[in-house]
């Protein structure tokens, strides 16, 4: 769908010119100007469509986001606050990023403005196309006008949750209002869930007509997740069943298959984010531009920017204990650091402390397999190792066998832009979710075995290849069993929740380890209301011994610090309509 994105950027561009149908000849339009009336047939409200799904991934080359700052991958927003990851690279780059990881923000950011600008085109390119299915009448049969219209609806409730999980009022525009005159004096989660279930009613579609359409399953997986935000467990649970009693999903073989550019759109996806390369579009703009700065850098990949930076805390989350069970309490403990502060050519050794091993699909550590990369060497694949810790991303990666088939075939300055979808909703999700309400009903059975199934999945999904090295210079032959496990590897599986709190515990953490690097965690944190301790013990941990001297002294606000203002230059622009946040 994304080959579409160049035609309906231009249409934007030019602008559609709403209004009444020319009564005499004397009303002209100059000539490149789009009128509603060129639109109103099936064929033009769906090209407006596919101009509003362009901008699901938050990007938009030339226009709002065009720095990745609405990204469906909320990796700022839903990972750099959190306690999985750090901005990563040096200091002195995108420094609006520093302050959102160092709880610094506030009205004037950019980002913020660019987050609220991107989102708020989506939603009008969604009620350009509710418009046209309006005027159009007869010229769309009625099927197609309710299919039309409730893919239109899901992407206006998405691109206004995208907003809502972020910032705490936000005016909600809808196709028949004046949006410079829609307060922002109210909550909107009743709007978001009412869009959904109006295509959940009017049957859209279950197998869309295009990959990457939203199907009847992505608007019940979408008002789930609406739910569980609003900690509605109740009206959470039917959707949620109905997903996996119903739906055609199940869970595929391994762990890694949802990241694996080679296994998109598959058994497991309820909906994707499609990306492509080498379609034409100059610069990689249908690519998944969001992530172009976040690969490694070093002589062995030789890709950029190295931003998104896993934090020691997550990483030494991933520790078990003897049979294979988190350390949900104490994984902070004994911090392991692997080889901070070591250049690549000072000898080090992995831990050889028993670990899950979707840690080694999650997180890219010296001395083990980077896919098919070769094993990471160490603080050569990053620009500022000391600020930025010793771990990379690795779920953001592609295979080096599909270099420049995968990923751009003509080098820019990020040729890391590939085209490996982004997974917005798949199985796995509504499983550990079902999981979170099992818990909060007391079902702590059903919420054990909903857990266990998503950890058997991951027992033999190992990392192969043991490296022997010790150093990793330019000189040194990299020594390497492959009929070997990278590390030492140990998952198992509950045999009982033995209270409540312990479910709630296990649940929260095994949601953080699968989804880990995935945009979640920040406001999953928020919406289980454990942010102020969960952060302050991070901060204290992550920052102890003068570890990543760059955010020293960042401090966590609970109240404030767990949502976002209003961007400034809005209020200006609209000072006695929208409000900002007392907090800000």
């Amino acid at each position: 769908m994304k080959k579409f994105k160049i035609t309906i950027s231009l249409l934007v561009i030019l602008g559609i010119a709403f209004s009444s149908c020319k009564e005499d000849f004397l009303e002209e339009f100059p000539k490149g100007v789009v009128t509603i009336d060129t639109l109103s047939d099936e064929d033009g409200a769906d090209l407006l469509l596919i101009g509003a799904y362009s901008l699901i991934d938050g990007f938009s080359a030339g226009g709002p986001g065009g720095a990745g700052e609405a990204s469906a991958t909320n990796w700022v927003w839903g990972d750099v606050p959190s306690d999985d990851m750090h901005r990563g690279d040096q200091t002195g780059g995108w420094s609006a990023i520093n302050l959102i990881e160092r709880f610094e923000v506030d009205p004037t950011n950019p980002w913020v403005g660019g987050l609220w600008a991107a989102n708020y085109d989506g939603v009008s390119r969604a009620n350009d196309v509710i418009r046209v299915i309006r005027n159009a009448g007869d010229a769309i049969s009625a099927d197609r006008a309710t299919q039309l219209e409730a893919e239109a609806r899901w992407l206006r409730a998405w691109f206004h949750f995208q907003l809502r999980t972020k910032i705490e009022r936000i005016p909600y525009i809808t196709e028949d209002v004046t949006a410079s005159e829609v307060p922002n004096d109210r909550e909107v989660w009743d709007d978001i869930e009412a869009d959904l279930q109006w295509g959940i009613d009017n049957n859209m579609a279950e197998t869309p007509s295009d990959v990457g359409r939203a199907s009847r399953w992505a608007a019940k997986a979408l008002k789930a997740r609406a739910h569980m935000f609003q900690n509605e467990f109740a009206q959470a649970k039917p959707i949620l069943d109905d997903i996996l009693n119903n739906g055609p999903f199940v869970l595929m073989d391994h762990f890694y298959d949802n990241h694996d550019e080679e296994k998109q759109n598959n058994a497991e996806s309820i909906f994707e984010v499609q990306y492509t390369v080498n379609d034409g579009a100059a610069g990689g703009e249908n690519a998944g531009s969001d992530h172009r700065t976040l690969f490694p850098r070093g002589s062995d990949v030789g890709l950029c920017c190295a931003y998104s930076a896993p934090s020691f805390d997550l990483f030494n989350a991933f520790k078990v204990d003897a049979n294979g069970l988190p350390l949900l309490d104490t994984f902070q403990d004994d911090l392991l650091l692997e080889d901070y502060g070591l250049l690549d050519t000072q000898a080090f050794t992995p831990t050889d402390v028993d670990l899950d091993p979707r840690v080694d699909w999650t997180i890219g550590r010296r001395g083990i397999p980077f896919l098919d990369w070769g094993p990471m060497s160490g603080g050569d694949w990053m620009l500022d190792q000391a600020g930025m810790g010793p771990f990379m991303n690795k779920k953001i990666m592609f295979y080096k066998r599909n270099f420049r088939t995968i990923s751009i075939s003509t080098p820019t300055w990020s040729a890391g832009l590939n085209g490996n979808n982004w997974r917005l909703f798949r199985l796995s999700h509504i499983i550990l979710w079902r999981a979170e309400v099992a818990v909060e009903e007391n079902d702590l059975g059903t919420a054990m075995t909903l857990v266990n199934r998503i950890r058997e999945r991951a027992q033999d999904d190992i990392v192969m290849g043991r490296v022997s090295n010790t150093t990793f210079g330019a000189g040194d032959p990299i020594v390497i069993d492959e009929n070997q496990p990278a590390a030492n590897y140990n998952l198992g599986l509950y045999t009982s929740f033995p209270d409540q709190d312990y479910a709630r515990k296990a649940v929260r953490h095994e949601t953080r380890l699968e989804f880990a690097l995935e945009g979640m965690r920040f406001q999953d944190l928020v919406r289980w209301g454990i942010d102020g301790e969960t952060i302050g013990a991070y901060l204290q941990s992550e920052l102890s011994n003068g570890k990543l001297p760059w955010i020293q002294g960042a401090s966590y606000a609970a109240g404030k610090n767990d949502h976002f203002p209003i961007p400034q230059s809005q209020i200006d622009l609209q000072p006695e309509v929208l409000t900002q946040d007392p907090q800000y």
